[in-house]
């Protein structure tokens, strides 16, 4: 039943446009997924947006006995880290695959499979290519996988009646990453942004027109000698042509039948064009989801909120699209028997290039006793120290409130111990060194130089 509820009450192609791209808008100027890339904030922000998704780290994991453990030899993880094929390295891959669902809404991948039917390769498809579909009754896909009544599959043309027919794939072999939407399929940003992003296109050639043929001839024309109606109309056409649209702005007039022209005060001040500029940068921001300061736009970014407005990057334009590549990996790339696998992308690279933040970071780790040196130094990418660097420590002053109120802990000289709660506890006396009294001395020595390495002394 529920896969004829399905059948019956989904449309056959669930990735049909719900909003017409007027192509050509209001503002006089046509808008494709193209032409919008021609804006510098557009271009700015997916660019910004598909590279730093591309740039962290993607693996395949599995929890073990000490926490995640990333799986190397699995080959999944050559795929999502190295090369998913001969022609696409990881970074171009999901670079590419995110620019497209940013512009189109979704962006695809085939997944090839080997003869044991494990994933072999992953091929990006350029996603006017391909067209989801909801299969009505059972077929086979160009795999033979099986595609069952109501699943969804995927028709990819093969650009041109010389190569045959369009290819069918399953779901399963279909590597998909879906933007912004409300169904199986993403919307086609582009074609809901035309109207604000025709404005902008209008303003920029509006710009470049007014500066590049330097003359202004927004004003009026005085005929001397009267013109009969259809002479009017006549001069009015020609005019419309000649000088209507952010293409003619202006261009120098040529008048005749004795007509004098007289300008109208107008400069790019009076329209606001800087201002006007400045509005649609964060408009496009808008759409795009990228925060202005990441296209270049600082008009408002301050000292005190820069840190606040690189926080929000990550939790509200990174975040979702790490989360998109993520959850379809983990269903599409591992089969039936995925052994409790999983693909992860470390949001940590993202302090890369942030000393103070990294140092924070990992001071705060080491404090509490959650990292050790050993471990700091594999983020970092650097030799670590040994067997004695995988030793925890943590600030001594961290007890519990039962030691406290049992009066184990040992206090400060002057300093009134704490009543004991029994008098059958003892006091607990502080271990000896003894023996491990070298040992000792030489973690106190790596931790020191772990100190000069950060900057800043850790306190342990």
């Amino acid at each position: 039943m529920g896969i004829l509820a399905r059948v019956t009450s989904d449309q056959r192609y669930p990735g049909a446009a719900r909003v017409s791209n007027p192509v050509r808008t209001l503002a006089g100027v046509a808008i494709t997924p193209d032409s919008a890339m021609m804006l510098s904030a557009v271009w700015a922000a997916f660019r910004y947006l598909s590279q730093t998704v591309a740039v962290l780290p993607w693996h395949v994991k599995k929890d073990g006995r000490s926490g995640p453990e990333i799986q190397s030899s699995h080959g999944v993880d050559y795929l999502l880290w190295k090369r998913p094929s001969k022609e696409w390295s990881s970074f171009q891959f999901r670079e590419t695959l995110t620019h497209w669902a940013l512009r189109w809404g979704n962006g695809y991948a085939e997944i090839e499979p080997d003869q044991a039917g494990r994933p072999f390769a992953l091929w990006p498809i350029h996603p006017e290519r391909v067209t989801v579909c909801r299969a009505i009754e059972p077929a086979f896909d160009g795999y033979g996988t099986r595609i069952e009544s109501g699943d969804l599959y995927y028709e990819v043309d093969t650009r041109g009646a010389t190569q045959g027919p369009s290819t069918t794939l399953a779901a399963a072999n279909m590597f998909h990453i879906r933007g912004f939407g409300e169904g199986p399929v993403g919307v086609n940003v582009i074609a809901y942004a035309a109207q604000s992003l025709g404005w902008a296109r209008a303003a920029q050639l509006f710009g470049a027109a007014f500066f590049g043929n330097g003359m202004n001839p927004a004003g009026v024309v005085i005929n001397k000698k009267p013109l009969k109606p259809d002479g009017l109309k006549r001069q009015k056409a020609e005019f419309e042509q000649l000088y209507k649209g952010p293409n003619n702005a202006n261009r120098t007039a040529f008048l005749d039948n004795d007509a004098d022209w007289k300008p109208i005060g107008f400069n790019a001040q009076n329209s606001q064009l800087i201002e006007v500029h400045q509005f649609l940068i964060e408009e496009q921001c808008r759409w795009t989801g990228a925060p202005p300061h990441k296209v270049m736009h600082l008009l408002r970014a301050t000292f005190t909120n820069i840190e606040s407005q690189g926080i929000e990057v990550v939790v509200d334009s990174i975040s979702p699209w790490v989360k998109r590549f993520e959850d379809e990996g983990e269903f599409k790339l591992f089969g039936q028997n995925r052994q409790k696998l999983y693909t992860k992308i470390d949001m940590r690279g993202l302090m890369r290039g942030d000393m103070a933040a990294r140092i924070a970071y990992y001071k705060g780790m080491s404090s509490v006793g959650a990292y050790s040196p050993n471990r700091i130094l594999e983020l970092e990418d650097e030799n670590t120290l040994g067997p004695e660097g995988d030793i925890h420590t943590m600030q001594g002053q961290n007890v519990t409130l039962k030691q406290i109120a049992e009066g184990k802990v040992a206090t400060a000289p002057g300093a009134t111990p704490a009543p004991a709660a029994s008098d059958d506890v003892e006091p607990v006396t502080p271990p000896e060194v003894g023996e491990d009294e070298e040992t000792q001395a030489r973690i106190a020595r790596r931790l020191y130089a772990i100190e000069q390495l950060m900057g800043e002394p850790a306190h342990v």
